[in-house]
């Protein structure tokens, strides 16, 4: 057997395994395990490693067009297989099919929370039992509610019909993310490393998190970018930050000095998006977002528990401080990111997959795992194990669920932390060796 038909042939058999998994180990973990969430981290376990292994054939032989077929076929199958399977994960979804049915009603998700006595005559069985914080009114932007409205319209009160929804969009990501790679001068058969990835699978059309509608919006505005568009790059990213927010990340990475245009389109969009919210509700259209900020809600934190619990400053002065000042050097970061990598296409695609690793390093609320789903995209272009470690090891974050009501065990998050900054550190002293020489070569007469 030739070595091409050898990789065609491991990719097909990792390819049906990893449907295996997705389609019936799925279902018949939850059903026979008393620790669902448990059973979840087992099985992602198993399908992240036959993950890596395939990538890791593919990258090897990247410019093979059947095993290209497989990879993309697969990924569709791996998605398509989950569109049916029940709720195993975060209960989110539930609340994006609320929020569509409440504005189906011509009612606003930020004014009441679901379980306000306007709203009694909206309330179900199948979907308003499972909503989490039903006492608080919404946190998601307008631009996700415009989504969850739309659907709702087309399909109400239907799960698959959101999933779908989400499928549909991931089409889209991929499409995008094959013509970049093509652009970039990169193999197209790295889309493997978004189209396989296990936390796409299941955090973003199985879980049905709004963060996949959301990545699509983040490569439009890449390409327009890297395109000189300002306009249409500020409205996609404007956007997508009105689905979740945490993109805006990429204005600064992104910004040209004296091009006003891209940041003006991204702060219109979202003014916009806005202003019919804000008209009828006020300051109330922020909804649950400034007590997502709260120390109730800290989970899974990562860098600030590392540099405040050990030396206990994570008290009610300590952790205001902390958050502070990690949010002030991501800022730093990010404007420096953008002055040092953001002035050509290639470095449109740099400066935006650091500033991605720059927030999920340095933010100092939760971490999920849905919100590292869109470095993947990047990591096509640039295989940073660190980071694609991380794609796996967030799912650890899962065990306080299992440990409930306590926090995440120490170990579960030395066990998802630790290789991540062991990795950056190395990949940083790495880089440091390469440029010190240079640095310091005596100059030639």
């Amino acid at each position: 057997m030739s070595p091409r038909a050898r990789a065609r042939g491991v990719i097909g058999g990792l390819g049906i395994v990893s449907l295996l998994g997705y389609g019936l180990g799925l279902p018949r973990l939850v059903a026979d395990s008393a620790h669902p969430h448990l059973a979840y981290i087992g099985l992602f376990g198993s399908l992240f490693l036959v993950y890596l292994v395939a990538t890791s054939v593919v990258l090897r032989r990247p410019d093979d067009g059947v095993v290209l077929g497989l990879v993309l076929a697969f990924g569709l199958l791996f998605r398509m297989s989950v569109l049916v399977s029940p709720v195993v994960l975060s209960s989110d979804v539930y609340r994006y099919v609320w929020d569509g049915r409440v504005q189906r009603a011509g009612l606003s998700p930020y004014r009441y929370p679901p379980a306000a006595t306007e709203l009694a005559a909206l309330r179900d069985e199948a979907i308003y039992p499972y909503i989490n914080r039903p006492t608080k009114p919404t946190v998601y932007p307008p631009g996700s509610q415009a989504l969850f409205a739309l659907v709702a319209r087309m399909a109400p009160d239907s799960l698959p019909a959101w999933r779908a929804f989400l499928l549909a969009s991931d089409v889209v990501t991929v499409t995008l993310l094959l013509a970049l790679l093509r652009r970039a001068g990169v193999t197209p058969a790295a889309a493997i490393v978004y189209a396989w990835s296990p936390l796409v699978v299941f955090e973003g059309v199985q879980a049905g998190h709004v963060d996949l509608a959301m990545i699509p919006l983040v490569l439009a505005a890449l390409a327009w970018r890297q395109n000189g568009s300002s306009v249409r790059a500020g409205i996609a990213l404007g956007g997508a930050a009105l689905m979740k927010l945490y993109p805006v990340v990429l204005l600064a990475a992104w910004w040209r000095p004296r091009d006003w245009r891209f940041p003006a389109a991204v702060a219109a969009t979202v003014a916009l998006g806005y202003l019919p919210h804000v008209i009828s509700v006020g300051l109330g259209a922020l909804g649950f977002l400034p007590e997502y900020l709260g120390k109730a809600e800290d989970h899974n934190i990562g860098l600030r528990a590392l540099v405040t619990y050990p030396v206990g400053l994570s008290g009610e002065l300590g952790r205001p401080v902390a958050m502070a000042l990690l949010f002030g050097l991501m800022a730093v970061v990010l404007v420096w990111i953008g002055r040092a990598h953001g002035g050509e296409a290639g470095g449109m695609i740099h400066a935006g997959a650091l500033a991605v690793a720059a927030y999920l390093l340095l933010v100092p609320t939760s971490m999920h795992p849905w919100y590292a789903m869109w470095i993947i995209p990047f990591l096509c272009f640039h295989r940073w194990p660190a980071w694609l470690y991380f794609t796996g090891g967030v799912t650890l974050s899962y065990m306080s669920y299992v440990v409930a009501p306590d926090p995440i065990p120490w170990w579960a998050w030395l066990a998802e932390y630790g290789p991540l900054y062991a990795l950056l550190l190395w990949a940083g002293w790495r880089a440091l060796k390469q440029r010190v020489p240079v640095a310091v070569a005596p100059r030639t007469t």
